[in-house]
Formats: C-alpha cells, structure tokens, sequence
C-alpha cells in the first residue's frame, strides 16, 4: 500500500463514515455466480467420474481441494467487501478498518495462491490420460507440474515471510516497518501465474492438432480452449491491476475492485474448465445410453470398483458390428505407475481421448494416442 504524500491527502475531500460513495454490490455478484458455476461444474463432474465412469483419480481430488480453496477466496472477498471497506475509496475508512482489509488481503492473496496452483496442478494431471509412459509429452507434464508447485511454493514462502514480523504488513501506522517492497514480489507471483496459465493451456495442442479429427470435433476443441485462453486473458488482466494498484494510484481499495473481480473470474474459471471436458461424456450419457456404466468414448465398465489413482475393471466394446471382438487397454499404456499410483491399481484405466474430442471415438495416428490391443474373449 502506497503512503500518500501530503499533497494528495490535501486533495481528498472529507471523510466520509457515515454514508459513503461504494462500488455497489458488482463484486459480491461476480463471486456467487463465477463460485455457483464452478460448483455446479465441479458436482457434475465427479458426477461422471464416480457414478457413470466409477473411476475418479488424484485429478479429481487436487480440484476438490481447489475447490475448497476457492469457496474460502470467494468468503473472504465477500466479507472485505462489505465489513472492511473494499467497495469504497480509502480516504472514507476508519482505520481499524484499514488494519483489518489489510489482514484479509494477506489471507486472499495465500488462498488464491494454492486455489489457482491446485487447479492447475489437476489439469495437468488429467493431461497424463493422453500420454504414454516415457514420452516427451508426459515428461513435459512432470514438468510443468514440479514448475507450478515450486513456483507457487516459494510465492507462498515469501508473501508470509515479506515482513518480520508479518503483523509489519497490516500495521501500516507503525513507523519503520520492517518490510521488503511489496511490488516485485506481486509482479512476479502474478506474471508467474500468467506464464503457467499459457502453459497448461498450450500443452495439450500439439498432440490433439495431430489427432484426425472430424470438423465438428475440431470446432468442439476450439470452444472447449477457448475457456482455458479466457483463464490465460483474466490472468494479464489481473496481473495489469496488481501494477496499477501497487505503483499507479493512492486508493488502493477503490481502484482494487477490478482487481478482485479478475481475481475471482480467474479462480472459478481455472476450475470450470477443469471439469468441463468431462461433461460431454454425461451429455452423450443422457442422449443415448441407459446404462449407467457406458460413456461417450465407445467402452462399457465391466464391474469393479475404482479408487484414487485410476483401479477399476478392464472394459469391453460396446455390443454391435465389431465381430465380437473386444479392445483392452495394456496395463502400463499412457499410465506412471510412480506418479498415479502403484501396479495394482492401473489395471482397466484408460485414456479418455473422447473428453477432449467432444463424443464418438475416432481413429487416429495421434504419436502419443493409447495403444488397444485386441482380445479374443467375448
């Protein structure tokens, strides 16, 4: 926070605490219904992943606990907003109230930090279904997952570590307080942010511009990336706001209302599109199969039950022309025995290449696309 110079606190008009100007209720609104849809997204998801596909994984998880994140973000914001002074300009607030918007824009700032990282973290995740054991692909996904974290990681480290003690950081009346400038650190975290953004967006478009794809399923994919390009502009958007605030204007609390309405477009966004490519299997569901088990990628669930890290029974065909042949999945087939999970449970996991290509399976000569082999059981 900026320390206005006389002559701009000369400038401002009268404190007022009675009955100030506010911003309106625009950011309460943008929260419920960007954590709303989200909700919903994320419900119907494990929808599809523990009751029609009885096969959640550790994707699923991580977007639980992101999930969990940002409702707290959502909470926080909503209750800044309207008990400590964030829908008004700074000259018009007590100074407990002050103190107290600084608190909870400390606590904000950690939560979006694991929110936004854990989203991520879970896409990347559902990326290794396309990819095979020791491919580049799968390598790149190892380690766009390790920068996230380590990135995040030290961000989470340094925001908690900016003042000695922290209580520097909302103490602004205090005189020589022992903090570091606060701008680089935020510039950094948010560019951060906007750099593994790109990144879990781009990942997977090389591999799916390889797949032979019908028209309808290409125009799918490019609705279903532009949601994640839409996270990537809310993240430059919000990245702008973090410089003007810190370096450009002395009313941090006015002017910080475009920040924490991009702030919580980009959170519930990085979950929405999260969950949204396993919804087309429950959209394919309700148009066609009665049976709970059968999915849009053309396999049926035989029995078994699933577990976190992919355990469930290997899968038949779907009964029609096909000669009575079924496909299985080879065990180890675009799955890590050391990242998902141990031997046991990777029996029957398969990659879902119909969740990123919007319905009927197709074939492709996609390099890092699963291998079936057939199997003469019926």
């Amino acid at each position: 926070m900026r320390t206005p110079p006389p002559e701009v606190r000369a400038s401002w008009p009268t404190p007022n605490y009675i009955d100030p100007v506010t911003r309106g209720p625009s950011l309460i609104i943008v929260e419920i219904v960007g954590l709303t849809a989200a909700l919903l997204c994320l419900g119907l998801r494990l929808y599809v992943r523990a009751f029609l596909m009885r096969n959640t994984g550790l994707d699923d998880w991580i977007m639980i606990v992101a999930m969990v994140f940002s409702v707290a973000l959502t909470i926080a914001a909503c209750l800044a907003y309207k008990m400590y002074g964030w829908d008004r300009h700074v000259y018009d607030l007590l100074p407990a109230q002050m103190i107290q918007g600084r608190q909870i824009s400390l606590a904000i700032q950690a939560i979006f930090v694991l929110a936004s990282s854990l989203a991520k973290i879970s896409i990347v995740v559902s990326y290794l279904r396309l990819a095979l054991v020791n491919s580049w692909f799968r390598k790149l996904c190892h380690g766009s997952i390790w920068l996230i974290i380590l990135s995040n990681g030290s961000m989470f480290v340094v925001l908690w570590t900016q003042c000695i003690p922290i209580s520097d950081y909302w103490n602004i009346f205090k005189l020589n307080s022992n903090c570091i400038p606060e701008s680089p650190p935020l510039l950094t975290q948010a560019i951060m942010t906007v750099f593994t953004d790109f990144l879990v967006w781009a990942l997977p478009l090389w591999t799916l511009y390889q797949a032979k794809l019908p028209l309808n399923q290409r125009i799918a994919l490019i609705i279903l990336f532009s949601f994640g390009l839409f996270v990537c502009i809310a993240g430059c958007v919000r990245t702008y706001w973090i410089h003007f605030i810190i370096d450009k204007t002395y009313d941090p609390t006015w002017q910080g209302f475009h920040l924490w309405i991009w702030t919580a477009i980009e959170v519930h966004l990085g979950v929405i599109c999260g969950c949204v490519p396993w919804l087309k299997s429950l959209i394919n569901y309700k148009k066609g199969s009665s049976d709970p088990t059968e999915l849009s990628h053309g396999y049926v669930k035989s029995g078994g039950t699933a577990t976190i890290g992919g355990t469930g029974a290997a899968r038949g065909p779907k009964s029609g022309s096909g000669g009575g042949h079924s496909k299985s999945r080879s065990r180890h087939d675009g799955i890590d025995s050391k990242w998902l999970g141990d031997a046991s449970s990777l029996e029957g996991d398969e990659i879902d290449m119909d969740s990123f290509t919007g319905g009927k399976r197709t074939s492709s000569t996609h390099p890092i696309a699963p291998n079936l082999t057939n199997d003469t059981s019926k």
